[in-house]
């Protein structure tokens, strides 16, 4: 009910795309009606034309290619120590990458500051041969604790990279919810605020499997529609990779989605609350982190609430994910179990 918003369904309008695109004969490798329809409205969303997107089936790839553009196989990737790309792809990126290496930024905070990127550029010194050669650094938008980088913070973080010559990117599983989160625009979200890449996620948000690296500006390279050739990512069927983000992104069905799954989890933390368990961190997305004992844990496993551990905010802290698909009567489901 709450483990993830991997679990549910597709969007009813995105399985009838793809229906739609089933019909008749059509390019290969995105050579189709509907890859151009899909790159006219990623234009529009993020308010530029100085963008390359490539539609690939999942997020693991859409980062791991990301990286592999942005970053040479003899450098290395600076994450939040708790960073997706660094602890739950299975050392994806450093395949990708074909061995750049992922290291943990010294943050004890929910979110990488400045001043982490700053003293990683302190400890690694570009003259050192014998040492570590950092060129990116990476952010997830959603967190790992579901906390929003503002277009502030990307902005300062940003600031620094160019400063040494490193290149920012976004996993954006979640982007749509940081987007309503934080009420900013996918432009002041990405290259407004200094990111030269962004994995742009739609499956969790109500795609079957669509995720879309898009790389900004200056930093646009030849070698990313290669990379993506040699990973295996190029769809041979494109269409059904674009028809999915054509539906997604027309009429704002990716913001409309969003925004219900972000209210959603935002009245389940407020359940919690009412019911006397205190919320590890503020929910600002679709994701609520709390702090339960044993007898509130028992009693949503025994009403069927599925939900994970989340041991990186406490022995006691679990995370509840709400997805496009949430209902009040979910959330009624918890707050019975609660009482």
């Amino acid at each position: 009910m709450f483990g993830s918003d991997n679990q549910a369904p597709a969007h009813p309008r995105v399985l009838d795309a793809m229906l739609a695109a089933n019909e008749g004969r059509c390019g290969s490798y995105g050579d189709d009606p509907w890859t151009v329809q899909a790159l006219d409205l990623l234009y529009g969303v993020f308010e530029t034309r100085e963008l390359d997107a490539y539609f690939v089936g999942t997020g693991g790839a859409a980062n791991g290619l990301a990286l592999s553009a942005l970053c040479p196989p003899w450098a290395a990737i600076m994450a939040h120590p708790h960073a997706h790309v660094l602890e739950d792809e299975g050392n994806g990126p450093e395949f990708f990458t074909s061995g750049s290496r992922l290291v943990g930024l010294g943050s004890t905070g929910l979110l990488v500051q400045p001043e982490d990127v700053e003293a990683a550029a302190a400890r690694h010194s570009s003259d050192f041969v014998h040492g570590l050669q950092p060129r990116a650094v990476t952010l997830t938008n959603l967190s790992e604790t579901g906390q929003t980088y503002s277009p502030d913070h990307l902005r300062a973080v940003s600031a620094v990279c160019k400063k040494q010559g490193w290149a920012l990117h976004v996993d954006g599983a979640r982007f749509a919810n940081a987007v309503v989160g934080t009420g900013a625009s996918a432009a002041e979200l990405s290259w407004r605020a200094g990111v030269d890449a962004l994995s742009f996620g739609l499956t969790k948000n109500g795609a079957v499997a669509a995720e879309i690296l898009i790389i900004f500006g200056t930093a646009r390279t030849q070698a990313a529609a290669y990379l993506r050739k040699r990973a295996g990512q190029l769809f041979s069927k494109h269409r059904y990779l674009s028809a999915q983000a054509v539906a997604m992104l027309e009429g704002d069905l990716w913001l409309e989605l969003a925004v219900h799954a972000n209210q959603m989890a935002c009245d389940l933390g407020a359940r919690f609350e009412r019911a006397g368990a205190s919320l590890a961190v503020p929910v600002m997305g679709n994701e609520v982190f709390v702090r339960l004992d044993t007898s509130k844990v028992s009693a949503l496993q025994a009403a069927g609430v599925s939900f994970y551990p989340w041991a990186t905010l406490g022995e006691d802290v679990y995370r509840f994910v709400a997805s496009w698909q949430t209902t009040t009567e979910s959330v009624d489901i918890v707050a019975s179990a609660l009482a």
